[in-house]
């Protein structure tokens, strides 16, 4: 198909109350692993033709797409609808981003401006992230891949043995839900002693679990007891490189770095130098730097088997997804029905209210 030719066919158009609107809407559907027939209350509901495009895509492709006749927009995928893109989308109405850190991968501000409602959905994913976190956390504590093979450990001396999860001092870097999650499962189901540093203090939180989960004041204050730091905040300007060489550089000597959020909230240069000097023992990232730049490959290549890595995966269960993808359904069609939705964010709602959706033609 040419760039510039409607995607959806014909590009006819009706005006309602001075609105040049589509005569048949479509939903744009991106991200692998989801279940269509979750899709069918949009086609039966609004009348939208669904387009579902595994992706990921591309800016230039994406903002083909959307300057169809695209009135909502289901994120699933890795792509970044910028600000060029969203004002090449003459009637998106919508965007429902599938997870919480929608502020990497939707320009806002640009949706703010634009009249187009933004929603996530949070909440659904929590039980998976937290498990899997906590999972990792097990396997790096116990060095579980470097014992696959062999049919004993060969210990050279006791120092080389792993310690339980009791004795840890274990860090969560973001006390939101997620946070919240392993937090329970480490104090309570692990009797571990945890420590977190919040934007936020979760006073009540602490309170339930006395003695064993307490406030830190600082990232640095944080990083200086804890022999595994959790890294569960989204990545934003503010939290990009936060764990750097100077953080990592005050943690005890052959601590564990677990990162399921976003991999740029570590700063890679800082991350090999702890890696160099012994600082950090084992790092596990669900997602990783880009292997085309040279500190990701470097990482790869010089520190292979102390990098637990996986492919964006925490959060990709089948129950998880179900979940997801029908709150984020549920949120397109609240909107479309009533200009409004619980899980909106931004600054849209202050700036238009529940006012309808203005075109802004097909301008770059």
């Amino acid at each position: 198909m040419a760039v510039g030719a409607d995607p959806f066919g014909d590009a006819a158009t009706s005006r309602e109350g001075g609105v040049q609107t589509p005569e048949r809407g479509a939903v744009l559907v991106t991200g692998a692993g989801i279940d269509t027939k979750l899709l069918a209350p949009l086609e039966e509901r609004h009348n939208l033709k669904v387009l579902h495009l595994p992706g990921p895509l591309g800016e230039t492709e994406l903002g083909h797409r959307l300057g169809g006749r695209v009135r909502a927009y289901l994120h699933g995928g890795e792509e970044r609808a910028t600000g060029g893109v969203l004002r090449k989308a003459g009637f998106l109405e919508v965007v429902a981003f599938v997870g919480v850190g929608y502020e990497n991968f939707v320009d806002v501000p640009t949706a703010d401006e634009l009249n187009i409602a933004v929603t996530n959905t949070p909440g659904a994913a929590t039980d998976a992230v937290a498990a899997f976190t906590v999972g990792q956390i097990i396997n790096a504590n116990w060095l579980i891949p470097h014992h696959l093979g062999p049919p004993v450990p060969g210990w050279k001396n006791p120092g080389e043995m792993p310690h339980e999860l009791g004795a840890r001092r274990v860090g969560i870097l973001g006390m939101g839900a997620n946070g919240q999650r392993i937090a329970e499962i480490l104090c309570d189901g692990f009797r571990a002693t945890v420590t977190y540093y919040s934007r936020t203090r979760r006073e009540d939180f602490e309170r339930k679990r006395a003695g064993r989960l307490s406030y830190r004041g600082s990232v640095s204050e944080l990083a200086a007891g804890s022999d595994i730091l959790v890294v569960m905040v989204p990545e934003t300007d503010e939290t990009r490189s936060m764990i750097n060489s100077s953080v990592i550089g005050l943690m005890p000597r052959g601590a564990v770095i677990v990162n399921t959020a976003r991999p740029a909230i570590v700063d890679p240069r800082g991350l090999y130098t702890g890696l160099s000097e012994q600082r950090v023992r084992m790092a596990v990232f669900d997602g990783f730097y880009d292997l085309d730049s040279d500190i990701g490959a470097k990482l790869r290549r010089d520190f292979g088997d102390r990098l637990l890595v996986t492919g964006h995966i925490a959060s990709h269960t089948q129950e998880t997804m179900n979940r997801m993808i029908s709150q984020a359904v549920a949120s397109i069609d609240n909107y479309l029905t009533n200009r409004t939705d619980q899980y909106e964010v931004g600054k849209r709602p202050a700036m238009f209210g529940t006012a309808p959706r203005v075109t802004c033609g097909q301008s770059s």
